[in-house]
């Protein structure tokens, strides 16, 4: 049986081990886990600090869904995880943001957005955003977004970019 003092001590590193663990885990609106509202999403997009710790397609290209015109797409480290382990459902907070640059490849015109906030295969587990022109009017936002979800539940998970870093 453990004496008083054994037990505040397993108790005390129990509380550091899952403090250390909650400080740790991503957060919306960090630069790994986009908000999930679409002016705080936009906000953060176009700071873009996010860039430097997602990963990147090599180079924009034609779109190969409704997206239209040319796209680049980049991957949350958490996706990235996912897709490198195999998961056919992706863990809550996989993201992804895909530059819409129309008919051009030097600046984007608007963006589109999926985050993961829930685990499970469900649309409604996806928050989904698309401005066209990069500006909230007009948008599409929303969890399991009608404008989204029907073409993007053909994908893995939703996702239904080929890119596979």
């Amino acid at each position: 049986m453990l004496n008083a003092r054994a037990l505040a001590v397993a108790s005390l590193a129990a509380l550091a081990t899952a403090a250390t663990a909650f400080a740790f885990e991503p957060r919306a609106g960090s630069a790994d886990v986009p908000p999930h509202r679409p002016g705080a999403l936009l906000r953060w997009i176009r700071e873009g600090s996010w860039r430097d710790t997602w990963t990147a397609e090599p180079r924009v290209h034609e779109s190969a869904g409704p997206h239209g015109g040319r796209v680049r797409t980049w991957y949350n480290p958490t996706l990235v995880e996912d897709l490198a382990a195999g998961r056919k459902t992706f863990r809550k907070d996989a993201a992804m943001v895909k530059a819409l640059y129309g008919s051009g490849s030097t600046k984007p015109l608007g963006w589109a957005a999926m985050v993961k906030v829930k685990d499970g295969r469900a649309a409604r587990n996806w928050y989904f955003f698309e401005t066209t022109d990069g500006r909230l009017d007009g948008a599409i936002s929303g969890r399991g977004a009608d404008g989204c979800a029907g073409c993007h539940s053909a994908g893995r998970d939703y996702l239904r970019s080929r890119f596979r870093p």
